[in-house]
C-alpha cells in the first residue's frame, strides 16, 4: 500500500459521516458495488463498509452494478468508456442524427414527390414496440430482496429503452433510405452511378 493511500484512509476515517452521505448510502447500499459507493461518496471502501455495518445495511450488490451516466441523470448497467455515456444517451444522439438527416432530406424533395412519399409512408404499419417491464412489489425484508428487485427493474428498463430507441432508430434509417432512393441522393451509391 503506497503512503498516500494510506494518509487517505486515516483522514477517511477521522472525517465524520454527514446525515446526507448515510442517506445515499441508505438508498444506494445493494444496488450499487462496493467501489462505485466509495467514489461516488468520497470515502473508502473499508469506510463505506464500517458505515454500512453500523447502519445495518448490506452493501452487498447481487444484482448488476450500477454506475451513474451524467449526461442522462439516470443510474445505468454501464457506460462508454470513450464518451462517458449510456447507450441510452448514445443512442438518442445517433437518432436525432438520423431525424435532422430524414428532415433535411424530405426538404430536399419536390412538393409532389414529397406528397407521394408521405401517402404511402402513412400507410406502412409501424413495428409494435416491447412491453414496459413490470415492477414487482417485493415487502420488506432483512435480507436485501427489495434492493435485488429494484436493481433487477432498473436493469430491465434500461434494456427496454434502449430496445424502444433502437427501433425508432431502425425506422429512421429504413425512412432515410426510402427518401434518398426517390430522390436519387443515396450518398453511398452516388460514386456508382458514372460507372
Amino acid at each position: 500500500m503506497n503512503v498516500k493511500a494510506a494518509v487517505g484512509e486515516q483522514d477517511d476515517a477521522l472525517r465524520p459521516w454527514t446525515e446526507a452521505e448515510e442517506t445515499y448510502l441508505s438508498n444506494a447500499a445493494g444496488i450499487l458495488s462496493l467501489e462505485n459507493l466509495g467514489r461516488a461518496l468520497g470515502r473508502t471502501e473499508t469506510s463505506v463498509e464500517e458505515a454500512a455495518g453500523r447502519l445495518g445495511l448490506e452493501v452487498r450488490c447481487d444484482g448488476a452494478s450500477f454506475v451513474w451516466c451524467d449526461h442522462c441523470a439516470t443510474w445505468r448497467t454501464r457506460l462508454n468508456s470513450r464518451t462517458g455515456w449510456c447507450r441510452i444517451c448514445t443512442m438518442r444522439e445517433q437518432l436525432r442524427g438520423r431525424e435532422r438527416a430524414c428532415a433535411e432530406a424530405l426538404a430536399a424533395m419536390a412538393p409532389s414527390e414529397r406528397a407521394v412519399y408521405e401517402k404511402t409512408e402513412a400507410e406502412r404499419q409501424s413495428k409494435r414496440l416491447p412491453p414496459h417491464p413490470v415492477k414487482r412489489f417485493v415487502s420488506a425484508t432483512p435480507d436485501g430482496k427489495p434492493r435485488i428487485e429494484e436493481a433487477r427493474y432498473l436493469a430491465e428498463v434500461e434494456e427496454w429503452e434502449y430496445r424502444v430507441l433502437k427501433l425508432r432508430y431502425d425506422a429512421a434509417k429504413t425512412r432515410l433510405r426510402r427518401m434518398r432512393e426517390k430522390t436519387g441522393a443515396n450518398p453511398r451509391k452516388a460514386g456508382r452511378r458514372n460507372g
